[in-house]
């Protein structure tokens, strides 16, 4: 059964902006991130964006839940943002663009022309989407070349998790390429994790000296 898409243009407008806001009052910065200015245009579209992306219709009681959550997805934005340019990072992986982008569509029952057409009736844009990914995805380009010289893996551990996997899958001593793709497999998702790790720790010093400003 498909899930139900909502239209949330009209609602969203009555819930977050007085109908008498003048341009220039829609268009002012509410927020300042270092240099990096948030509009409150631009919650208004990442609340709709939200809303969209996980299939949900606001209201009022789960408004400010919404908007808090846009609030933070908009600095979280401009943080990895100021640093990605602080570096230069052009580069990021476009598989895995196209796997996100993929992924969001799935998950509306939607292919990636009903994904475009669903945010533009909500007057979104396609872009404003694919710039939001691009920042997660140069960010983690970015983190890889910083850490990767720092990544360390326990070979006993993954040693001992492979064979935990063969005998979970019941996999013959003899299939050395299924047992070298496990391998391989558990490997991936060590470096992953410790990446993870180096991520999180850069993104929360810059959180602790990036200047925010609510105005």
């Amino acid at each position: 059964m498909k899930k139900k898409i909502f239209v949330y243009l009209v609602s969203i407008f009555f819930l977050f902006l007085r109908p008498e806001q003048s341009f220039a009052e829609i268009n002012k910065v509410i927020i300042s991130v270092g240099t990096y200015p948030i509009t409150r245009l631009d919650l208004f579209k990442e609340i709709k964006l939200i809303a969209i992306i996980s299939n949900q219709e606001i209201t009022e009681e789960n408004k400010e839940r919404i908007k808090n959550l846009a609030v933070q997805s908009l600095i979280t934005k401009a943080i990895k943002t100021l640093e990605i340019e602080r570096y230069k990072v052009e580069k990021f992986n476009k598989t895995d663009l196209e796997n996100l982008i993929t992924s969001a569509a799935k998950n509306l029952n939607l292919d990636k022309d009903g994904l475009k057409q669903l945010l533009i009736q909500n007057n979104l844009s396609y872009e404003s989407l694919i710039s939001k990914f691009k920042v997660d995805l140069k960010w983690n380009s970015m983190i890889f070349d910083m850490y990767k010289n720092r990544i360390s893996l326990n070979t006993v551990e993954i040693e001992n998790k492979l064979n935990l996997e063969i005998k979970r899958l019941e996999v013959g001593v003899n299939n050395e390429e299924r047992i070298e793709a496990i391998k391989k497999n558990l490997v991936s998702q060590e470096k992953n994790k410790k990446l993870k790790m180096f991520s999180n720790s850069h993104y929360s010093n810059l959180e602790r000296v990036v200047q925010i400003k609510f105005l």
